[in-house]
């Protein structure tokens, strides 16, 4: 707080907490990767295939940041502000009629998210050692997505 040069009032009549502000950096971050692009592209290989290029680009750019929040402590609050924004796209999805319940919907959402999740953690993991290029391991994922 003091080393950003805002008061503790400023700080609270923003944020209930630290993490509150870590939720928020996390949203914002997860909200530049064009998640919600799935919504409009979700039976499309090829469009597919540019979301997770535009993702993996974003998260090499990013990485330190990536890293630190899909660290093992901060995953879990990671794991929530993706949950949140993949359950906005599967809102959409329900509301065009490719759920044939509002369950089944959820399912898939928890069931990607997570599948998600771990392969953005594989990507940093592979560190400079990556097994391909983006655009190849970007048409994996939209191939098994």
């Amino acid at each position: 707080r003091a080393a950003a040069g805002i008061s503790r009032a400023t700080f609270y009549a923003h944020y209930s907490d630290l993490y509150d502000l870590i939720a928020e950096d996390e949203r914002e971050a997860l909200s530049q990767l064009g998640l919600e692009d799935f919504e409009h592209n979700y039976r499309d290989t090829q469009a597919r295939a540019e979301i997770f290029l535009r993702i993996l680009t974003h998260l090499d750019e990013n990485e330190k940041m990536y890293s630190y929040y899909l660290s093992v402590h901060e995953k879990y609050f990671f794991s929530l502000v993706l949950r949140d924004i993949m359950t906005s796209v599967s809102e959409e999805l329900i509301r065009r009629g490719l759920f044939s319940s509002p369950e089944k919907a959820r399912l898939s959402v928890l069931y990607h998210a997570s599948g998600l999740l771990q392969t953005l953690c594989q990507w940093l993991e592979y560190g400079k050692t990556k097994p391909c290029s983006r655009e190849e391991y970007a048409r994996m994922l939209s191939e098994i997505a």
